[in-house]
């Protein structure tokens, strides 16, 4: 399965833009992602360093400290590469099964610092997208 991920300024700019992915909700006039083929509202972040902090009961744990990248994301997994979806939203393109990254808008050495969550069960991208974070 070949994954794209997307970026958009908004879910509203997205859901205009991808009319083929979303259909009609139970409420009038409301449309919604089809969730067999789309993951929407994908958190694309980066780990700067770690925190203690106090967790109420006299200890403390490590909390990362992320920082988002801007934008609203999503991922729409074909069983093919889609040319229709490699337009100026085109983040980034993977292979699931192979975790081969076909295309991306920046280096190696970036996506190896990228964490996004959730992503579809079964991906193994070269960079860090947690597994505790997948959705079949």
């Amino acid at each position: 399965m070949i994954d794209h991920l997307l970026r958009y300024p908004d879910e509203a700019t997205a859901m205009a833009a991808l009319p083929a992915y979303a259909s009609e909700g139970i409420e009038p006039g409301v449309r919604i992602w089809d969730m067999t083929c789309v993951i929407p509202n994908v958190a694309a972040y980066r780990i700067m360093g770690s925190e203690a902090v106090d967790d109420g009961e006299g200890g403390t744990y490590e909390h990362e400290i992320r920082e988002y990248l801007p934008g609203w994301y999503l991922i729409i997994a074909r069983p093919e590469r889609d040319p229709a979806l490699e337009g100026e939203a085109c983040v980034l393109i993977g292979d699931r099964e192979t975790g081969a990254v076909l295309h991306a808008i920046t280096t190696p050495e970036d996506l190896a610092t990228l964490y996004l969550e959730p992503t579809f069960a079964g991906s193994d991208y070269p960079f860090g997208a947690p597994i505790i974070a997948t959705v079949e």
